[in-house]
């Protein structure tokens, strides 16, 4: 039987988050929870010393892709078959980990990812899940009874990183820190061979940003409402995915089609309009030069500017 662990990434968590981490320790084989938040506190590194979780501080110094690196690591170096990645707003299953441990034995010991279908807690929608050939998208089939479906690429939360899969593939991209850091690593799979699965028998509820109704005349728009600094994250990222796969695969040219979806909903329905729109601006810009890394290395005249007032809000990388 497969050994199924997960990493649990936290940024400034809530009470509930917590026990909702505790309460995951009884259902996977082994546990490491990696701490994005600024500052340590040692009230969790007691917690969860009593149950029996890892913790690793890792104060945000990497983003998003880094704690997820520095928990599959923790987690495979302790001899784990596969792991399981779990973004602290996530609401798992009862059945999640005997089903994810079962398909994982079933496709034993070579390179996967796989990931269950998403519900946006926020919309009260499943999120599509695609296939590609070429410049063909296709929604695949997810009733219940579909079975496993090879899909082009799945979020990090819920996913499931197989052993063979990390060691073939590497680390996640450190230095694009935050924002399409998995969709990165989905397109790095696809172009090694490294199969993706989405399972219709497991459903993982979800929040995607500050997702946001808008009425406008007959017309329905949802607004993201990232802050200005995720904007910058975003659409240079989006470049840079489209920079290194685009020729192989057109279909990522989508992420770039969102960051001109959002310039117009920004300017239409969001605040801090100049700061956003200045992120993504700039963002194309340090894409295009292939600037990478965290903001405050790569633009810290434009922290300095927007991080006050614009408003800073925190994410997990």
């Amino acid at each position: 039987m497969t050994t199924l662990g997960a990493v649990v990434v936290l940024f400034h968590p809530t009470a509930d988050q917590i026990a909702r981490v505790v309460d995951l320790r009884r259902h996977c084989d082994d546990l490491v929870v990696v701490d994005n938040t600024p500052k340590p506190d040692n009230k969790l590194e007691i917690l969860f010393e009593e149950y029996d979780i890892t913790l690793i501080y890792e104060g945000n110094k990497n983003g998003i892709a880094g704690a997820h690196n520095r928990g599959l690591t923790s987690q495979f170096e302790r001899g784990l078959d596969a792991v399981a990645l779990i973004d602290q707003d996530s609401v798992m299953p009862e059945n999640y980990f005997p089903v994810m441990r079962e398909i994982c034995t079933t496709l034993a010991s070579q390179p996967f990812m796989l990931g269950p279908r998403i519900f946006d807690e926020v919309v009260q929608e499943y999120l599509p899940v695609l296939e590609s050939k070429g410049i063909a998208v296709r929604r695949l089939d997810m009733r219940e009874d579909a079975g496993m479906q090879h899909c082009i690429f799945l979020i990090s939360s819920g996913s499931v990183i197989s052993r063979a899969a990390f060691a073939k593939l590497g680390p996640f991209d450190e230095k694009l820190f935050i924002d399409h850091v998995d969709i990165e690593y989905c397109f790095r799979a696809r172009a090694s061979n490294v199969p993706l699965y989405a399972t219709p028998a497991l459903t993982l509820s979800h929040r995607i940003g500050d997702l946001r109704r808008h009425k406008l005349g007959p017309f329905e728009m949802m607004t993201f409402n990232h802050p200005w600094y995720r904007r910058y994250y975003s659409a240079r990222n989006a470049v840079q995915l489209f920079l290194r796969y685009g020729r192989r695969y057109p279909i990522v040219f989508m992420a770039n089609l969102l960051t001109l979806r959002e310039i117009f909903y920004i300017a239409l329905l969001e605040d801090a309009k100049l700061a956003k729109l200045t992120g993504i601006l700039l963002g194309i810009v340090d894409g295009l030069c292939g600037r990478l890394g965290p903001i405050e290395h790569a633009r810290p005249r434009l922290v300095a500017r927007f991080a006050h007032g614009a408003g800073r809000r925190g994410r997990r990388g």
